[in-house]
């Protein structure tokens, strides 16, 4: 379960982060990295980021955390965790993990919004080549709501990130009894053709549920001035500031979906174009950074007019790495990254399907069977400023 496990970082390895300041090290092979806590789906330059080392003082396994807690850029002036003493309780250990000692956080949201002090439990693990650190809340809240007519049990966490408080759309809520992809507060759940919205207290003491009485208005897609039929939604997820909604619960006729008025954006879709079935996501890795480029909510939902999605901007290639003035030594290995985009909804195209091969089904949350394809993947060729080929193969979408 994710509640156990923690919330997992990425930027982990032997580079370190430009414009920190590390102590000195034991060994010639520290670890450097950064976590980014309270970042958010709901707005994507949310968050507060912290910096972290490790080192290995003796012996060939790390033993040394060293964390920036105040948020300075300077690891010099905090001190350094040690290893923790056994196995912690509750969370999902393996053989090979390092634990070490808790971190005590203060997380600062400002004026009329208090600070709130956080233990964080710290993980190492390696997975082959590759080290990652598993950052986990070790408390959590446990009650019961009604859902519709229906008494369940809910579990308040702080697994997807952890923000100190409970209050956020971005807080976990696993209920019991049921599976869902994407158990967040802001969620809405739907019962019986009605959606229920989750809100907790800061300190997840009380947790609110409401149904959903307001209009509702009209989304449909067009072809975009293509010489085409209009592509068609198969499932999905849109998102507003606060709520995540499965565009497979709202009520459906004649192509046409119904959806509770507000400024929307997709999270994760499928369109069936064709013969085609092109996947469409947000790029998560964006999430924390106060660079990321602003979101716009821009499917508009009113209770008069229809919103017509058509898919019409051009998709542009970004390169994820290298990044621009990267310079690589002779003998050195460049690794490629690219996405289609499509730059003025902030999405990717996460996925392409031949949708005349089949492979198989799953099913989606709501429960209804969705076909599976076989993915089409581009053929990419590098070559060098002579124009011959120093590279070629495919590059799977996402």
């Amino acid at each position: 379960m994710q509640l156990m496990s923690g919330q997992p970082t990425t930027e982990c390895g032997r580079t370190p982060i430009e414009g920190v300041t590390y102590p000195a090290f034991k060994s010639d092979e520290p670890i450097y990295g950064a976590v980014t806590f309270a970042m958010s789906l709901f707005d994507p330059q949310a968050g507060l980021r912290y910096n972290f080392a490790l080192d290995r003082s003796a012996g060939t396994d790390y033993d040394r955390l060293y964390f920036d807690v105040n948020r300075d850029g300077d690891l010099t002036n905090d001190p350094f965790l040690g290893r923790a003493d056994g196995t912690s309780d509750g969370m999902q250990n393996r053989s090979g993990d390092i634990l070490f000692e808790n971190i005590q956080i203060e997380m600062d949201y400002g004026p009329g919004q208090g600070t709130f002090t956080q233990t964080v439990m710290p993980r190492l693990r390696g997975m082959g080549e590759t080290t990652y650190m598993f950052f986990a809340a070790p408390t959590a809240r446990k009650g019961k709501i009604m859902l519709g007519s229906r008494e369940v049990e809910l579990v308040l966490g702080q697994a997807h990130t952890i923000a100190g408080r409970y209050d956020t759309p971005m807080t976990g809520t696993f209920l019991n009894g049921t599976t869902e992809s994407l158990p967040l507060a802001g969620y809405w759940r739907s019962v019986k053709g009605t959606f229920y919205r989750l809100s907790a207290t800061p300190a997840g003491d009380k947790v609110t549920v409401a149904p959903y009485a307001g209009p509702f208005g009209v989304l449909e897609t067009g072809a975009g001035g293509r010489d085409m039929a209009a592509p068609t939604l198969e499932f999905g997820w849109v998102y507003s500031r606060d709520a995540l909604i499965d565009v497979d619960e709202c009520p459906h006729k004649d192509g046409k979906l119904s959806l509770p008025v507000g400024d929307y954006r997709p999270f994760r879709m499928a369109v069936r174009y064709d013969q085609r079935r092109i996947g469409l996501g947000v790029d998560t890795a964006q999430l924390g950074k106060p660079d990321a480029t602003p979101i716009s909510f821009f499917i508009t939902i009113r209770e008069d007019t229809p919103f017509v999605l058509d898919f019409s901007a051009k998709p542009e290639v970004v390169f994820k790495s290298p990044t621009g003035g990267q310079r690589v030594k002779t003998g050195q290995t460049l690794k490629v990254e690219a996405m289609l985009c499509d730059l003025a909804n902030g999405m990717m195209i996460s996925a392409l399907e031949d949708t005349t091969k089949k492979t198989g089904s799953a099913n989606l949350p709501s429960g209804r069977e969705m076909d599976m394809f076989e993915s089409v993947a581009p053929t990419i060729k590098i070559t060098n400023a002579s124009g011959k080929t120093v590279a070629e193969g495919p590059m799977p979408f996402g």
